[in-house]
C-alpha cells in the first residue's frame, strides 16, 4: 500500500517513518496538525523521552519553521531558514544540540490546498544531511502524505478541527509559589529567572554561554507562553508567583 493510500494516522505515519528512514538514515518524525494556537502532534516516532514536550514548551507557540511555511515555504531545514551562522546560534538548534541530534527538516502538509499541518524530521548525523535531492525528495513524501490526509477527511475518517485539538493539556497552567518555574525546561527557566533578575540580553547571554538571539527567542517564547505583552510585564508576572532565587 501506497502513502496515499493509508487508511489511518498510525498506518499513515508508520508508513512516513519508514519513507523517511529510507530517505534520510533517520526514522524520527513527527506529523503535526495545526489549531490556530500551535502544532497538535498526531504521529510521532523515534524521539527520546521529553524531546516532544519540550518542543511544544520551547517553540510550539512560536516556531519558526511552521510561520515560514504557513508564508508560502516548501521544505525547510535548519540552515536554509536561518542561514549558516545564524543557525548556530538559533535556539532550534539548541533544542535539538540538547537531544543529540544535529540537524532538522520541516515540510508542508496540504488538504484541499491549504496548508493544514508540518512533517517534522531530525537526525544526528553531523554536517549538512539535507541536500537539495533529500529535500526534493522530502517534498514529494510531503506531497503523498497530504494526498493521504485529503482521502482520510474526504472518506470522513478525520475531522481536521477535531485532530487538530491537543488530546490532553499539553502545557500546564501558571502555578503559585515556586512551580511555576518548574513546569519550563531548565534553559528556560535559567532566562527567566536572570529576566527577574533585571538582567538585558546581552548579560544574559554571556552569563549562559550563549548568543544574544538565542536569548530574544528565549524571552519571547516566554512572553507568549505567559500571555506577556513584554519583558517587563513577564518579569512582573513571574515575581508575583515565584521567588527568585
Amino acid at each position: 500500500m501506497s502513502i496515499a493510500e493509508s487508511r489511518s494516522i498510525e498506518v499513515l505515519g508508520e508508513a512516513c517513518r519508514r519513507a523517511i528512514g529510507r530517505l534520510s538514515g533517520s526514522r524520527t518524525i513527527g506529523l503535526y496538525l495545526l489549531s490556530p494556537d500551535k502544532p497538535n502532534l498526531i504521529f510521532g516516532s523515534d524521539t527520546p523521552d521529553g524531546f516532544l514536550e519540550d518542543y511544544e514548551r520551547e517553540l510550539g507557540l512560536a516556531d519558526p519553521f511552521v510561520d515560514s511555511i504557513l508564508d508560502g515555504a516548501g521544505v525547510l531545514d535548519g540552515m536554509t531558514l536561518y542561514g549558516t551562522q545564524s543557525w548556530r546560534n538559533s535556539l532550534t538548534y539548541e533544542l535539538l544540540r540538547f537531544w543529540g541530534f544535529r540537524s532538522n527538516m520541516c515540510g508542508p502538509l496540504r488538504c484541499d490546498d491549504a496548508v493544514v499541518g508540518v512533517f517534522y524530521t531530525a537526525t544526528r548525523e553531523a554536517g549538512r544531511p539535507y541536500t537539495p535531492l533529500v529535500k526534493q525528495q522530502m517534498s514529494m513524501l510531503c506531497r503523498a502524505c497530504s494526498l493521504a490526509l485529503e482521502n482520510l477527511v474526504h472518506n470522513g475518517r478525520l475531522d481536521l478541527e477535531t485532530a487538530a485539538e491537543p488530546a490532553a493539556p499539553g502545557l500546564p497552567p501558571l502555578a503559585p509559589g515556586g512551580r511555576l518555574l518548574a513546569t519550563l525546561p531548565p534553559r528556560s527557566a535559567q532566562v527567566a529567572r536572570l529576566v527577574c533578575k533585571g538582567q538585558t540580553n546581552k548579560m544574559i547571554a554571556r552569563q549562559l554561554g550563549i548568543s544574544d538571539q538565542t536569548v530574544k527567542e528565549h524571552v519571547t517564547n516566554l512572553c507568549r507562553r505567559f500571555g506577556a505583552q513584554n519583558r517587563t510585564e513577564l518579569a512582573a508576572l513571574l515575581l508575583s508567583t515565584v521567588a527568585v532565587q
